[in-house]
């Protein structure tokens, strides 16, 4: 069993010890010491990191009452040993585990809403609230945990004995009766918990709701806290700078400028897809006067460069409006090349999707569709000449026969 300085102590940066078994496992050392202050990583809490003999550990883990620490190295020296936490990352995981705590006791206290889910990541913190709770409560319920913030209430950490549990007002019921930890923050909020925490909420400094959302029937609140909202802050500050700059307005009118710009780019689109549509016609008429025939079929096999594929779609639509119309339309960059094969409704015995297998083949490429509209690309670009002449070719031939 180790000694668990952690408990002990969650401030402790620094400490000694002696390396009391290790093995083997994925080309990882998995260490024993006698007594820690890593936190293994449980309870919705990540490991610590830090290093041993100056060594890193990379994570730290417990199974039954032992705490072991990965690491890709084994030091010579077995007792003794200096070891170290990442300090920046256990502080940031008791604010936010800290952070956690508080926000959960407010919704709870506030909204009677319990906290089901708890996942502390590197970006953000969530909790999963059994209930769906409004945007305006939401929002209250934020100020009032940065107001407890505020008022600097000590936290505590204690193993009490049966009796004293028994007595203790719980957030959340335990059916474990032995070795309980409780964390309780002044008169907010007391509850069983294995993570390492603040002394006090001042340490804290704030929380900040990031994002809110419907989930499972519940509510799912994202939030931030310490240094990480100060982090959040200060980046969301340097954009509303940046846009503001841009727009030359000022925070006020913001959202007034982005709303009239956005109007402004959807009149501009309208009149582009407007023009578009008269260029995609003039295209379909010379497409169509230049056409190869075949009976009273016209076959328009070619090469695009100027165009997207996305109108090139539009395209192929406008022409097999008309009846006995076959396309053949190859488009390309410089790593990829497509080929679009359709024809129009009333050419009933020319199945696309089956025709388009083969040229495919040549381009490197995967596709499909329906009988009448096949596409698909390969990064083949030097045989986009070959892959049009092919399919010419094989639909010519099919055209011959059923014609």
């Amino acid at each position: 069993m180790s000694e668990k300085l952690y408990y002990k102590d969650a401030f402790i940066r620094e400490f000694t010890a002696n390396i009391k078994d290790f093995f083997r496992k994925n080309s990882k050392y998995h260490v024993l010491l006698d007594r820690t202050a890593f936190y293994p990583e449980g309870g919705g809490q990540p490991s610590d990191i830090g290093t041993i003999a100056g060594i890193e550990v990379e994570h730290v883990y417990k199974e039954k009452d032992n705490v072991f620490h990965i690491m890709e190295l084994i030091p010579e020296k077995k007792v003794e040993l200096k070891c170290k936490i990442n300090w920046d990352k256990r502080f940031d995981h008791m604010q936010q585990h800290t952070g956690e705590h508080i926000i959960s006791a407010i919704f709870y206290n506030m909204f009677n809403a319990n906290n089901i889910g708890f996942h502390l990541g590197e970006d953000y913190v969530s909790i999963d609230l059994d209930i769906d709770i409004s945007e305006d409560n939401i929002n209250s319920a934020e100020m009032k945990a940065n107001e407890l913030i505020y008022n600097d209430y000590s936290i505590e950490t204690f193993f009490p004995d049966e009796k004293l549990l028994k007595n203790l007002s719980l957030r959340k019921s335990t059916s474990i009766k032995n070795d309980i930890r409780i964390v309780k923050i002044g008169d907010i909020d007391i509850t069983p918990c294995g993570g390492t925490h603040l002394l006090s909420t001042g340490q804290l400094g704030i929380i900040k709701i990031i994002d809110f959302n419907k989930y499972k029937g519940g509510t799912r609140i994202k939030f931030l806290c310490g240094k990480r909202a100060l982090k959040d802050y200060h980046n969301k500050n340097k954009i509303i700078r940046e846009i503001r700059t841009k727009l030359s307005t000022n925070n006020e009118n913001i959202l007034f400028e982005i709303d009239n710009l956005n109007t402004d780019i959807k009149n501009k689109d309208e009149i582009l897809n407007t023009y578009k549509n008269k260029i995609l016609l003039y295209k379909k008429e010379q497409l169509l006067n230049s056409a190869d025939k075949i009976k009273d079929i016209k076959i328009i096999s070619k090469i695009f460069k100027e165009i997207d594929f996305s109108d090139l779609r539009s395209l192929a639509k406008k022409l097999i409006s008309e009846d006995n119309i076959v396309l053949i339309f190859a488009q390309s960059d410089d790593s990829n090349v497509r080929l679009l094969l359709s024809r129009s409704n009333n050419i009933n015995n020319l199945d696309m999707n089956n025709i388009i297998k083969k040229p495919l083949e040549i381009i490197g490429g995967r596709g499909g569709g329906n009988k009448i509209t096949a596409q698909g690309g390969g990064n083949k670009v030097e045989n986009i000449n070959k892959v049009l002449d092919y399919s010419y070719k094989i639909i010519k031939e099919q055209l011959h026969k059923i014609l």
